[in-house]
């Protein structure tokens, strides 16, 4: 897999080598290509997440693993999606070239990638918007929008609910945000965004995930 990357000059990359083994067996990921995209928009409110400070340095390297990546197979099983160093790519299920699907975030970090159960979007973590909010973008890396959008609040792990329609979320506060809108817990988003509801007001709840009727998480 060939990965490029932007670092600060003198910064060395940290990078351990190896997949997780049913990542591997899912998605034949040796041998890997990642194609870029265009490059940031432009900066908003003055501070643009996804833009390099100072003075940078691209490398290029090849590799074949990875470690403490999100993994998640489509529905009909012929694609899979996974996180590195940062971006999220996409790769035929039986193996080949790997798409970079999130390149035109910069340096932004993009993380914890799954498909909805119609195959048609990628629900994922970004802090491309100031802080680790939840985003959807379509299954081929277009139209890339936030979920919601909260500088006192940080998500993790989402899982969509089986008709599609929304996502479950971890949220925890940043800040002096500890109630209402930036409240701890598991949350419940519709995918075109809202305020979304708490479901679950309890900071030792994690990795959410939606039983298949629905009815429960």
């Amino acid at each position: 897999m060939r990965v490029t990357t932007t670092l600060p000059v003198g910064r060395r990359p940290l990078f351990s080598t190896r997949f997780p083994t049913a990542a591997a067996a899912a998605a034949g990921l040796l041998a890997c290509s990642l194609a870029a995209s265009a490059p940031p928009a432009a900066a908003q409110d003055g501070w643009d997440v996804r833009l390099p400070r100072g003075q940078t340095r691209e490398i290029d390297f090849t590799t074949t693993e990875g470690t403490r990546m999100s993994v998640d197979l489509a529905p009909d099983g012929s694609w899979v999606v996974f996180d590195l160093l940062g971006h999220i790519y996409r790769v035929p299920a039986e193996g080949g070239a790997a798409e970079s699907l999130t390149q035109d975030s910069g340096v932004a970090i993009n993380y914890h990638p799954r498909i909805s159960p119609d195959g048609g979007s990628i629900a994922f973590i970004s802090d491309r918007g100031g802080q680790d909010n939840l985003w959807v973008m379509d299954a081929d890396g277009s139209n890339a929008r936030a979920v919601f959008h909260d500088l006192n609040s940080r998500a993790v792990t989402p899982a969509w609910t089986p008709d599609g329609e929304f996502i479950v979320v971890r949220r925890d506060p940043i800040g002096r945000g500890g109630v209402g809108e930036n409240g701890l817990g598991i949350w419940m988003h519709h995918r075109d965004g809202g305020a979304g509801m708490r479901l679950v007001d309890d900071g030792g709840a994690h990795w959410p995930s939606v039983s298949p009727d629905g009815r429960s998480t």
